[in-house]
Formats: structure tokens, sequence, C-alpha cells
């Protein structure tokens, strides 16, 4: 049985989504690792493209597409280069924990279902914090992103999961059948880089009007995300699970608040039933 993996980057090192650190972890677990990349212009194709054998890197520009299409034509161009028996879909800050790889293996090699679903801990300013109600601000919570390799898988919505064409009411949203806990690591990136895409990238990845102007990076330099920001604050957890090796390896590269809101949640600990971490 042969696994794919496929992602996508554009401008990732600028955007600080945590790619290289990505790919290297994922490379025991996947046959191929294939990559599109939207002709980045800040170093981080120069970056990716010889980092392993196992990891194919194809390039086109993403700007043709608008809309929502913007994100599903990125998509499905990696998805059709897939070779394996099995393809996992994976933005570029979302993680398999290494202690799934067998165990994802085996039960791919066992089933007999065409999509699998993971759940996901949504880690915030650093990987000791994550946000506790993610449908509260449009988080992914739970995707459906492994499916067989077949010609009639498509995206849908945002995107973020995949169907099989005409079998939308197929679809298994129950959280227990989920097959792992994906980390995602979006909301552990600069915050001035946080509240430029939130911003800048608000029509294509919302489907919504987008803006009127883009404004300049350097405003965003010196108007950052807060990350104490009190939309955000009131479900904010410490994480208490175990962390994955790219963060043990390599801590530095998963923090970007200074700890600042670990700390502040440790000596303030919310109260109620869902004060508690995730184990």
């Amino acid at each position: 049985m042969k696994v794919s993996i496929y992602t996508y980057v554009k401008n990732g090192l600028y955007g600080d989504y945590h790619v290289l650190a990505m790919l290297r972890h994922h490379l025991p677990f996947a046959d191929e690792i294939v990559v599109h990349e939207g002709l980045s212009t800040d170093g981080s194709y120069e970056a990716i493209k010889d980092l392993d054998p196992k990891i194919k890197v194809f390039r086109s520009d993403w700007e043709k597409n608008t809309g929502l299409d913007f994100i599903r034509g990125f998509k499905d161009e990696a998805r059709r280069r897939c070779t394996g028996d099995w393809c996992v879909m994976l933005d570029a800050d979302e993680f398999i924990p290494e202690w799934e790889f067998g165990p994802l293996r085996a039960k791919l090699a066992a089933t007999d279902a065409p999509l699998v679903s993971a759940t996901l801990v949504n880690f915030y300013g650093n990987y000791k914090v994550f946000h506790a109600d993610p449908l509260k601000f449009r988080m992914p919570w739970m995707k459906m992103l492994i499916h067989r390799n077949r010609p009639d898988v498509e995206f849908w919505g945002d995107a973020s999961s995949v169907r099989l064409a005409g079998r939308e009411s197929e679809l298994d949203w129950d959280p227990g059948k989920a097959a792992f806990v994906c980390h995602h690591f979006g909301y552990v990136r600069k915050a001035a880089r946080l509240r430029e895409a939130w911003r800048n990238m608000r029509g294509k990845l919302y489907n919504a009007p987008p803006p009127r102007f883009r404004i300049p990076s350097f405003v965003f330099n010196l108007f950052p995300h807060d990350w104490k920001d009190p939309d955000f604050l009131p479900y904010l957890r410490v994480y208490d699970g175990p962390h994955i090796k790219a963060v043990r390896d390599d801590p530095g590269e998963f923090v970007r608040d200074g700890f600042k809101l670990y700390d502040y949640l440790k000596a303030h600990p919310p109260a109620g039933p869902d004060a508690g971490g995730v184990g």
C-alpha cells in the first residue's frame, strides 16, 4: 500500500507556515509528498525543492482562479499528481502525530471506506495553548482529509474537506470515528502575518467580498494581531497532551507569543466544565 501526502504553499516562509518542519515531519509516514508551489517570491521554492527525494514539487500560477475556486483549484491540481493508493490532504501547518503513523497506515490497509476523517487541535500563539471552541471563529475542528486515489473525489465548501461526487449524504461527521487528531499550527504564526492574511485574503479564503484596497505589509508589522484579543481569550486553554516530535525537536519554531498566553492562563485558570486541557 502506497500513501501520498499532498500539500500546497505560496510564500510560506514569509507567511510563517512551518512548511519545512511539516514536510520533514511526515517523511517517515508518506511514500511520497506532492507539493504544489504557487510561484513564491520569498525563497520558499528554493528551500523545499531539494529537501528529500520523496518530496515532489511542481509549480503553477494560483492567481488564475478567483473566490473559492482559488483554493479548490490549487488543491485539486496537487491531488491529481498523487500516485499512492491513499491520499492525505494536509495544509502546510498541519501535522499527523508520529505516534499515529503506524496505526493510521494499518487502518487504511484494513478499511473498506473511501474517506477517512480527523479531528483537529488548533494551537494558538504557542504549542502549549489551544482554542477550545473552534466553531466560534470558523476554525477547523474536523476534516475529511484522507481518501482513496480515485477520480470522483472532489473539494467542496471552503475546500478544507473532500467528498465523493454525488454522494454528499454519505459523509459521516461523527468525531468518534475520526482516525486521529491532527495538530494544527496555523494560529502559531507571527502576529503581523496572521492579521495580514485575515484581512487581505478575506475574499479568497472566506468567499466574502474582498477588501477594497490592499494594506501594505509594513502596516501589519506596526499593528499586529493582539494575542490577548478579547474575542479569543475566553476560549483559550492550556494544552496538556503529548507534543509531536517536530515540537520536541525545535520548540522555538512553534512559539510566536513568547508564551505570554500560557503564562496568563496559568495565572488566570478558566472556570467551568470545559476548563481542562486536551489530554
